[in-house]
């Protein structure tokens, strides 16, 4: 209604592969257009961290609810569009103004759910996917093979990266927990063959300047990781590492990327007594290749070498969102498996694996 307050949702997309922090979205110039009418007005995000940053997801997007007041005289079909962002054009009907009874409070109207209960959650765009969340169905050799994991990282603190002191030195810690689980859904009771926990604590160095224009990211993490079936006696299997992993990423055509992760560990206290000689299955190396586009196929895989011999995990992923009218956000996943220790028990059987499911991030 004219005169009045007005929010509007903005939905910003980031189809890199690392995190985008930015303070650039703390408010947005919005254009108004009414007949020959034009207005500029300064639409304030609603749920503003006291820095301003705002986290937008690899691979996904955040969500932003922003107000402004609508100038007295704009009443009938307004179109709102952002001045400094690409994006459409939307029209909305608005009611002439009116003017309050003396005594009367201005009502702000009924809020959608989920935006009232955000502002009870102020660090919940801290949260967000880590490894592949996916569920996939056991194809060769057959569905007792079937595969689900989720997977989410936590980040502590919300100092900028390019902050000072103390701040900066906190602004990589992560917290990160991944559950992979393997399902026997051929037996009639369907039950779980074994399952991995793997909580974490992370430092993430985002970008580190080299200065070569082909290199589009460059950056360091290094952490430490427990690794547990959660199991006791004969069937428990546990271990630890200190790692760490270099992250590069170069433009090839167009949207394609290519991102190499090599990631190099140590073992911790591993437990001697069910897997002693974890690391000679397992070994002490992954080299991560990840090539695709953001909205087209992509291609990871991960390839290890240890005593045993080599093990690698190739994923294949599409968006599906074309085929269902832009309505459904899901990934549809093919995974391979060849080689040793995918899970902690029999961890020196040597598995081949064909599974093809979903994927809510990849």
């Amino acid at each position: 209604m004219a005169g009045q307050s007005t929010r509007f949702t903005l939905f910003i997309q980031n189809t890199g592969t690392e995190d985008i922090m930015s303070k650039d979205y703390d408010s947005v110039a919005v254009a108004l257009q009414l007949d020959d009418q034009e207005h500029i007005v300064e639409a304030i995000g609603v749920e503003t961290a006291s820095d301003g940053m705002v986290t937008v997801p690899a691979g996904g997007f955040a969500k932003r609810t922003y107000e402004f007041k609508l100038p007295q005289d704009m009443a009938g079909t307004v179109s709102l569009s952002l001045k400094d962002f690409n994006s459409h054009a939307v029209l909305f009907a608005a009611g002439p103004a009116v003017q309050p009874q003396a005594g009367e409070k201005e009502s702000q109207g009924q809020l959608v759910i989920g935006e009232k209960q955000d502002e009870f959650q102020p660090f919940l765009k801290n949260l967000s996917a880590y490894e592949p969340v996916y569920f996939l169905f056991g194809v060769d050799p057959g569905r007792e093979k079937s595969k689900f994991q989720v997977s989410f990282k936590y980040k502590l603190f919300n100092a900028p990266f390019d902050s000072r002191g103390l701040n900066s030195l906190l602004d990589g810690l992560h917290l990160a927990y991944t559950q992979t689980s393997y399902w026997d859904l051929k037996s009639n009771s369907k039950p779980f063959d074994d399952s991995s926990y793997k909580p974490e604590v992370f430092y993430l160095v985002p970008k580190i300047d080299l200065e070569l224009p082909w290199v589009k990211i460059f950056g360091i993490q290094g952490g430490f990781q427990h690794e547990s079936n959660g199991k006791g006696g004969d069937d428990s299997r546990s271990t630890n590492y200190m790692y760490i992993k270099p992250i590069m990423s170069i433009s090839l055509f167009d949207e394609a990327y290519l991102t190499v992760a090599p990631k190099l560990w140590m073992y911790v206290m591993n437990e001697d007594e069910t897997n002693p000689d974890l690391a000679d299955y397992r070994g002490y190396f992954d080299l991560q290749i990840q090539t695709g586009m953001p909205m087209g196929l992509c291609l990871d895989t991960h390839t290890r070498w240890a005593e045993a011999g080599p093990s690698i995990q190739a994923d294949l992923s599409y968006p599906l969102t074309s085929f269902f009218n832009n309505g459904l956000n899901l990934y549809l996943h093919l995974q391979y498996f060849n080689g040793y220790a995918e899970r902690l028990k029999e961890y020196d059987s040597k598995e081949e694996i064909f599974r093809i499911g979903f994927s809510l991030s990849r």
